[in-house]
């Protein structure tokens, strides 16, 4: 008798949790969140005493505002911009002088959230 109740007692308690999991796991799509991803990324290449900058930053249904910036010491050399919603893509080339260092950052905002790529500097 008592391995009777003790096993009612178990199945009383699996079958008043259930409707709880359902409950808490029930959501309608106005609950559900959108997940920010930020994707950015960029290259950098030459050929002869040009410099090849590439980049895109994309996050779905978010609007990017997105700036492409090649350095030198710390100074601008160039730089090319693009706005645009879940996906811009940057290109650009300019002249550069061979034997120096120069460093591609990408940076600026998804929906009013600043980003910016871990700088890539390459040798001309």
């Amino acid at each position: 008798m008592k391995k009777l109740l003790s096993i009612a007692l178990v199945l009383a308690l699996i079958f008043s949790a259930i409707p709880a999991v359902y409950a808490a796991d029930e959501t309608t799509p106005a609950d559900d969140p959108i997940i920010s991803e930020i994707i950015a990324s960029g290259n950098l290449s030459f050929s002869g005493t040009t410099a090849y900058c590439y980049g895109s930053v994309s996050d779905l249904g978010r609007y990017i505002s997105a700036t492409m910036t090649l350095s030198h010491n710390g100074s601008t050399v160039a730089s090319w911009s693009g706005s645009g919603t879940s996906y811009v893509d940057l290109n650009g080339s300019c002249t550069v002088v061979k034997g120096q260092s120069y460093t591609l950052v990408i940076s600026g905002t998804v929906n009013g959230t600043p980003f910016s790529t871990t700088p890539i500097t390459k040798t001309c």
